[in-house]
């Protein structure tokens, strides 16, 4: 594994290296072809497939997963892929265009295709004591007063694990409102029953105990205290609207927020990597067991979420 951006380069520095990897990880105990599970195969040289020898079906490494049907070189795809996570704060899709090589299109193409596999990819509970409370994301107008939201703003709930002296993992969820029915659905499908939360005392949290799920609340009251009664919570707040004003330059769709909040909740969740390419390993592992999103897709979805307003 290689422990910095140089040595990726020198690993995965041509299509044929990339490829390699991907054969070998895509079946490690030796080639098994998909349709009759014969062992034994050839590599085309016209094409980047194996060939079967028994009944001639053509497997190639990339189908069925993250990268299927990508036109995009390998190598390029590689990197690219690499700097969205190796990034503590990530990186937006002009940056990837100008150090990658590749469009905008296909840049954001990508990215999209990224954050739609780590928000759709199973996630374990949160256990033991879970701080919690919401935030608010967007930019406000005239009609956003208290905890009304304007149509560019989302509420956001922040779950996080205390350790006692360190933040465990995360959950991050967008929600519309912050009405009891919403809290207790969003609390009960990320933290484990049993847990224990702490909250900041809102009465919409009093929903929690009903599903087996200890409540803790304290009310704040001075709002200068917040961040000494619930640290984790605003720390993390904190970052993710860093990074919505640094990387994303303020700029952010209120449709595409769950996907952001994967994006966010994957890198944070392995910040004590000691080797960054470790988190590209990882995000491998999970691309090779699913099937990538087309471009279609993200299309329609982009012209709902503007003919919803949340564009």
């Amino acid at each position: 594994m290689p422990a910095n951006l140089i040595e990726f380069m020198q690993l995965y520095g041509s299509d044929d290296a990339c490829r390699k990897v991907l054969i070998e990880a895509r079946w490690p105990s030796g080639f098994s072809c998909p349709r009759c599970r014969h062992t034994r195969g050839y590599e085309l040289r016209e094409y980047p497939v194996i060939e079967c020898a028994r009944c001639g079906h053509q497997a190639s490494a990339t189908a069925g997963t993250l990268l299927h049907g990508t036109k995009l070189e390998l190598h390029k795809l590689f990197l690219l892929l690499y700097l969205l996570v190796a990034e503590k704060d990530g990186a937006n899709c002009k940056q990837l265009k100008r150090q990658v090589g590749v469009n905008y299109k296909t840049a954001r193409l990508w990215k999209l295709k990224l954050s739609d596999m780590l928000h759709c990819r199973e996630k374990d509970s949160l256990i033991g004591k879970v701080e919690i409370d919401e935030t608010i994301v967007g930019g406000g107008d005239d009609q956003s007063v208290g905890r009304r939201l304007s149509s560019r703003q989302r509420y956001v709930l922040v779950m996080v694990e205390d350790r006692g002296n360190e933040c465990g993992r995360l959950r991050l969820e967008a929600m519309d409102d912050a009405k009891s029915q919403t809290l207790a659905t969003v609390v009960q499908s990320n933290v484990q029953k049993g847990a224990t939360v702490h909250t900041d005392g809102l009465r919409g949290y009093g929903a929690i105990e009903e599903h087996e799920i200890a409540h803790e609340p304290e009310v704040i009251g001075d709002p200068k205290q917040a961040s000494k009664k619930l640290p984790w919570v605003h720390r993390v707040a904190s970052l993710l609207k860093r990074v919505i004003l640094g990387t994303l330059q303020g700029s952010i769709s209120m449709g595409w927020l769950p996907w952001l909040l994967a994006e966010f909740e994957f890198r944070f969740n392995r910040r004590r990597a000691n080797r960054r390419p470790l988190l590209f390993a990882r995000l491998m592992e999970f691309g090779l067991k699913t099937t990538a999103r087309t471009r279609r897709y993200f299309l329609k979805k982009g012209k709902m979420f503007r003919e919803m307003g949340l564009s």
